[in-house]
């Protein structure tokens, strides 16, 4: 039986001047003994079924996640993930024995085959708690993939006090304030003034505060999950590549130089880097605000519900920007984030990314529009209604025959696909000049479309005579239409 103490609720502090100066095993050694106890207990007390999850994950113990820490073991993947431990220890003569030294690496099924290339000390296949979560919503959770997206969502750190106005000094938190577990009260409870418990809630180690400046100051491969690092500004810092940081809050985070390979996942992030750049990072699912001064931005990636960019003197090269959010997805947002994207791209020059988003942006407008008619829920008169699924297939229409001016290629195709439908309306038609003559019926489809006369041919049919007239109207139409997509890379995407 587990013993609660319900020790996640108190405040825990380390000071910046200290911390930064550590060794990476000295500080990771502290957060295992003083630290992850109480985060391992609160994923206990408050998400459901977690025993269960553990129970059901072969191989993996209570002790691993207290020794790495819990974030690894219940973030989104999306997959089955490897754990593997192996040696690294190397000797030069075979008589003496190499020192032991172990690494640990978290895998996901694209990298499998690396695992060939480790002396495998310990290996275990798990999937996480969230992504167990949703495999079961259908038995485990009330309201199914709505409770799994807001216990997902909101261990994205949001709660945050202060005892000053200018939040320098301010404490971070995760609150579970979702349906799920919001407490009912009753007539009875009133009446009895008994106090109806809060919903669940985590403070976070406290890394940060005050403003305080550090210079060369050692991140290191220290554990960073579960942290505030607010107000803090870095110099010159000393950060291994490949460092991880998860539901974590780095808000007023200053940094006066590079960070090279770092994810950031699930986490309150509003940073500056100035004189130095951001380098193979990438940032997920959480809520970014990314001040770049004097600075580069280069093959990194950001996955998130919103588009948080602020450039000075920065350039961007060969990044990806892709809105994605946990178990739900917004036509709104999607619209919002790519517009963003593209105006970005747009002020850089970079007109092909530009067009990219657009479209996207265009794509997500138009299914914002069917939403709108579709949705019984929505408070939409029968007018807005109509109006929205008109512009539906409006756009949808301008999607398919050009692209919104982004597929230039698409308006051949359209006048192709026309002339053949024409052609075999005119071969098959009894009352068609044309009929049963392929060449022939080829021949004015094409000329109706194109106004270009190669052989004259008079139809009979009425029909084929205003479908020829309206081809002549679309033909010229489309040349317009190709030539403007084809200057569209000149365009102001702004």
């Amino acid at each position: 039986m587990r013993a609660r103490d319900k020790g996640f609720k108190e405040s825990i502090e380390l000071a910046p001047s200290d911390w930064l100066f550590w060794r990476d095993e000295d500080f990771n050694s502290w957060r295992r003994q003083h630290d992850f106890p109480r985060i391992v207990e609160f994923l206990f007390d408050s998400l459901p079924y977690f025993s269960l999850w553990l129970s059901e994950q072969v191989g993996l113990t209570e002790e691993d996640l207290l020794f790495h820490g819990p974030s690894r073991f219940i973030r989104f993947y999306g997959e089955e993930v490897t754990y593997i431990e192996h040696s690294v220890g190397v000797t030069l003569f075979q008589e003496i024995p190499a020192r032991k030294i172990v690494r640990y690496e978290f895998i996901e099924r694209g990298d499998a085959d690396k695992v060939d290339r480790f002396r495998v000390l310990r290996q275990v296949r798990f999937v996480s708690y969230i992504d167990w979560a949703f495999s079961r919503r259908e038995w485990a959770f009330p309201n199914k993939v709505k409770d799994i997206r807001d216990i997902a969502r909101f261990l994205t750190p949001s709660g945050r006090s202060c005892q000053t106005s200018d939040f320098l000094n301010s404490h971070s938190s995760i609150q579970f304030n979702i349906p799920l577990f919001m407490p009912s009260v009753s007539i009875e409870s009133l009446r009895s003034k008994h106090l109806v418990g809060a919903p669940p809630m985590l403070e976070l180690l406290k890394l940060g505060g005050g403003g305080v400046e550090v210079a060369n100051g050692l991140i290191g491969e220290k554990n960073l999950e579960f942290t505030n690092i607010d107000n803090l500004t870095l110099i010159s810092p000393i950060i291994t590549s490949f460092q991880s940081v998860a539901f974590s809050t780095l808000r007023n985070f200053k940094i006066v130089g590079s960070i090279h390979a770092m994810t950031f996942h699930q986490c309150s992030v509003e940073i500056t880097v100035s004189n130095g750049g951001l380098f193979s990072c990438r940032f997920e699912y959480g809520d970014q605000k990314i001040d770049l001064q004097n600075s580069k931005l280069d093959r990194s990636s950001i996955k998130s519900r919103r588009l948080g960019l602020k450039l000075s003197d920065t350039e961007v090269l060969d990044c990806c920007f892709k809105y994605s959010d946990l178990f739900t997805f917004s036509s709104a947002e999607k619209k919002s984030f790519h517009k963003s994207a593209k105006m970005i791209f747009s002020h850089l020059g970079y007109p092909d990314l530009a067009g990219k988003h657009f479209l996207l942006e265009r794509k997500s407008e138009r299914v914002n529009k069917w939403e709108v008619f579709s949705d019984i829920k929505r408070g939409v008169g029968i007018r807005s209604r109509l109006l929205a699924l008109l512009g539906f297939f409006w756009m949808l229409l301008q999607e398919l025959y050009w692209g919104y001016g982004e597929k230039p290629f698409n308006v051949i195709l359209s006048s192709l696909s026309l002339i053949f439908t024409v052609s075999i309306y005119g071969y098959y038609g009894q009352y068609s000049s044309t009929y049963g003559d392929v060449l022939a019926s080829v021949m004015y489809s094409f000329q109706s479309y194109t106004n270009i006369s190669i052989m004259e041919i008079k139809q009979a049919s009425k029909g084929l005579k205003f479908t020829g007239a309206v081809m002549s109207f679309f033909g010229l139409m489309s040349v317009g239409l190709l030539v403007a997509s084809l200057s569209s890379k000149s365009k102001n995407y702004n």
